[in-house]
């Protein structure tokens, strides 16, 4: 087989997959964590993957799945997903009240549904097999929900799925033979379609965070303060992408809108944005306060120390004076570990401390009258006598 794209094909070289994971992506609950991967999803990955080799045909040239837990520390994540995305062979979705809201998961759909389109709509629908990951509300009821269901097909048994989700059928024992039944059809559906109707190898849309109906807010603003390096890229070859930006990635992933420009401008949106800065060691204290002056409170700054050793006072002498200074307190980070795991919790502390200590005021502009209850007019009516 060949590629559609011949000019992206040696970008997304490698083997194909019986089905790629989607799921929207939340905050850990430890540091220990690893950044942005439910255990459950991880979990059940390798429940299925295991369950979809048992029953493949053709292991040796396809393997069995991909979730974006297997990506390597530091790597391009929106490529490496892209590429991900072009050679696997059924979509599987998690679906949860978070993923309809989530960006980044629903960018992952569209890049994906890229290589349907020039499928007829019932051969299409066939790649796309959707999981009901957790219960959604009922007014929220979607044709994707409905299509997830259809794997149950004992009445009793699907009301137990659409009333705990696969991911409580996972955690709970009292549910095993359930869960093993959902994930039994769903390896027999995803090896059905690889093996009968196989996509042709195609490349699929470049992933982008995708618009979401009911997202509202201000983008999260990245920026960097450093001794002049644009881009900044403190670990060097471990880190595919320059921090800033993969600190906005991550925020993608949590379904943040995110924006990364120069300090200048962060100066600027800072007073109507939650903002992260990433502050270099190198520049110093004296530097590394004058720089940050005037930026409202809810600005969270975190020092990045990876060319200083351990017990060097420089990183935390930085840190204390910018809360001394009234920004939130953040730990310097030395290590590709410890900088990979403080960015989830580096974007919801920014998104935190804006809604805590952002404006509240309206925008401005003409707003609507409240509405009364009494009749037409009397509100007016009574100002005007206020007023006389």
């Amino acid at each position: 087989m060949t590629w559609s794209d011949t000019s992206s094909a040696a970008g997304a070289a490698g083997p194909e997959t019986y089905f790629f994971l989607s799921y929207a992506h939340s905050v850990p609950l430890s540091d220990a964590a690893r950044p942005d991967t439910d255990y459950w999803v991880s979990r059940f990955f390798q429940d299925l993957a295991g369950a979809v080799r048992r029953r493949a045909t053709r292991t040796g040239e396809i393997e069995a799945g991909f979730f974006d837990g297997q990506v390597s520390p530091g790597a391009d994540l929106k490529r490496t997903l892209t590429d991900a995305l072009s050679l696997a062979h059924v979509f599987v979705p998690l679906y949860s009240p978070n993923y309809f809201r989530n960006g980044w998961a629903l960018g992952e759909r569209d890049s994906f549904r890229s290589r349907l389109a020039r499928l007829a709509p019932g051969r299409a629908e066939r790649h796309v097999l959707p999981v009901l990951w957790m219960p959604l509300p009922s007014w929220g009821d979607r044709p994707e929900t409905t299509q997830a269901l259809e794997l149950v097909h004992d009445p009793d048994e699907r009301a137990d799925y659409a009333d705990n989700g696969l991911r409580a059928l996972c955690k709970l024992s009292a549910y095993r033979r359930l869960y093993e039944s959902v994930l039994a059809a769903l390896a027999d559906r995803i090896v059905t379609v690889t093996e009968t109707e196989p996509l042709a190898r195609s490349r699929a849309a470049t992933l982008t965070g995708s618009p979401v109906p009911d997202g509202g807010g201000p983008a999260l603003v990245v920026t960097t303060l450093t001794t002049g390096r644009a881009r900044w890229r403190p670990y060097g070859d471990q880190h595919q992408l320059a921090v800033a930006d993969y600190v906005a990635a991550t925020a993608e992933r949590l379904g943040l809108p995110t924006r990364v420009v120069e300090l200048a401008e962060a100066r600027d949106r800072a007073p109507r944005s939650p903002t992260v800065v990433l502050v270099d060691a190198g520049v110093g204290v004296a530097a590394a306060r004058a720089a940050l002056a005037g930026l409202p409170q809810w600005v969270v700054p975190l020092v990045i120390a990876a060319d200083h050793a351990r017990g060097e006072p420089t990183p935390e002498e930085i840190a204390g004076t910018l809360q001394d200074a009234r920004f939130p307190r953040v730990l310097p980070v030395r290590t590709i570990d410890e900088f990979e795991r403080c960015a989830p919790l580096l974007v919801t502390e920014a998104r935190k401390q804006f809604l805590r200590h952002g404006p509240v005021d309206p925008p401005d502009g003409p707003h609507d009258p409240k509405p009364s209850l009494g009749p037409a007019g009397s509100s007016e009516a009574r100002r005007g006598k206020a007023e006389r």
